[in-house]
């Protein structure tokens, strides 16, 4: 009996069939965009309820104001028709540009889409696209690439440690084979190498420690680590104290070779040039520079060896006390020393100084170029001829005598071209006056 009564209610009661709806939407990965950036937006055409989707048809609109379309601007009318009947999307694809900064929207309008199976259009929805343009962000990254704090384990360095100082010295204990270097950003952000543990050996050893701000600037720090020799070899001049050194740097002066003489009872390393008859010895000062310094051998002094390379000159600076006419006297500092010099002009980055060839022996005045660090050989005997008052007059004379004579042969040549020419113009007036006369007759 209840089978027949729910068959009943079957029967009477309407099929409710759902018909096909479609869609249109508008979409973009961020509705947030950055002012002067690209965008991709893709409208996506969808039918439901429909095997199929026939055929899609919009008009894509947007605020020119803030938006300049990049790609796609041939297809902001859609009026599409399926070819195959086999998908129930279409889509398109634009990509646009953000040139104001403001709220906008891309909308949809005009929507319709096509049922496949029925070849109608269907009730169709769409979905607009809100967007919001704004400046772009700025990052500040930081600059500061200092260190706050470096030292040596164990040990103290010179000078103190200040940010803006670069180079310090350590000395250790003669028989050192390690250390420890520690530093302290001042800026978290920044990054730090070359701490740590360090090998190290008799002699200066140099360490760079970089120091690199979150905006990429550098700054590296280095620290020279002295391991003095076991058994050091004094030697006392003008009441300070220097160290003999035994080991030779890789870097020699050149025309010198290597010979032994005694100081103090013990035979010590030394560079010796016969032709100059120079001896050098290797020191280290009190604040622990390593240089060589000349010799003498008699009178047991010694002075800092100067030496200045260029190509295949080189020559070693020597004092001088004459005192040079019709140049300007000055100081230049030279590896660290300040060393007498002359200027033909005041502010030149050129300095006249005086040395002694290493190769000749032969003293003369060379003009170095600080900024190059470069010498070549001064012309003495042509700088003077140049300031010598007779010859100038002479120069002068001479020269102001050529320009007289050619202004006068420039006279001569004018005044003859117009005797010429009023020759010339009075044959032509004699010519004429003769022709009027014959006529008249």
């Amino acid at each position: 009996m209840k089978k027949k009564i729910l068959l009943f209610l079957m029967i009477l009661l309407p099929i409710n069939v759902m018909a096909a709806s479609g869609s249109i939407k508008a979409s973009t990965s961020n509705t947030k965009i950055t002012l002067n950036n690209n965008f991709t937006v893709k409208v996506t055409c969808l039918i439901t309820g429909s095997s199929a989707i026939g055929s899609c048809e919009y008009n894509l609109d947007y605020d020119k104001s803030k938006l300049s379309i990049v790609s796609g601007q041939d297809n902001l009318t859609v009026r599409e028709w399926s070819r195959d009947g086999k998908g129930t999307t279409m889509t398109y694809t634009y990509k646009f540009k953000a040139i104001a900064i403001g709220t906008t929207s891309i909308s949809i309008k005009n929507a319709k889409i096509g049922d496949w199976d029925t070849d109608k259009y269907v009730d169709t929805s769409v979905s607009n696209l809100s967007l919001t343009i704004k400046e772009p962000v700025i990052i500040n990254y930081s600059s500061d690439n200092n260190l706050k704090e470096l030292k040596v384990d164990g040990f103290d360095i010179t000078p103190e440690f200040n940010k803006s100082t670069l180079e310090y010295n350590v000395i250790v204990k003669a028989d050192t084979t390690k250390v420890k270097i520690n530093a302290t950003l001042n800026d978290n952000k920044a990054t730090l190498k070359g701490i740590g543990e360090k090998e190290v050996k008799e002699g200066i050893n140099s360490f760079e420690i970089v120091v690199t701000a979150e905006n990429d600037t550098k700054k590296t720090y280095k620290v020279n680590i002295t391991v003095p020799e076991k058994d050091p070899i004094k030697f006392v001049y003008n009441n300070e104290e220097y160290n003999i050194l035994r080991k030779l740097p890789e870097s020699l002066p050149l025309n010198f070779n290597t010979n032994t003489i005694n100081i103090n009872n013990e035979e010590v390393i030394c560079l010796q040039n016969e032709k100059l008859n120079l001896t050098l010895l290797y020191l280290r000062n009190k604040n622990n520079k390593e240089a060589f310094y000349i010799y003498d051998v008699n009178n047991k002094s010694i002075k800092l060896y100067n030496e200045v390379k260029n190509n295949d000159l080189s020559i070693y600076l020597e004092d001088n006390k004459e005192n040079k006419e019709n140049l300007f006297a000055t100081i230049v500092r030279i590896n660290g020393e300040d060393i007498k010099a002359y200027q033909i002009q005041k502010g030149s980055k050129d300095y006249i100084i005086y040395g002694r060839n290493v190769s000749t022996g032969q003293r003369n005045y060379y003009v170095y170029d600080k900024d190059n660090n470069t010498i070549s050989l001064f012309n003495e005997s042509d700088f003077n001829y140049l300031f010598n008052k007779d010859n100038i007059y002479k120069t002068l004379t001479y020269a102001f005598s050529s320009l007289i004579f050619i202004e006068f042969i420039i006279i001569l040549l004018t005044n003859s071209t117009k005797k010429k020419m009023n020759k010339v113009i009075n044959s032509l007036k004699e010519e004429k006056n003769n022709n009027e006369e014959t006529s008249l007759e």
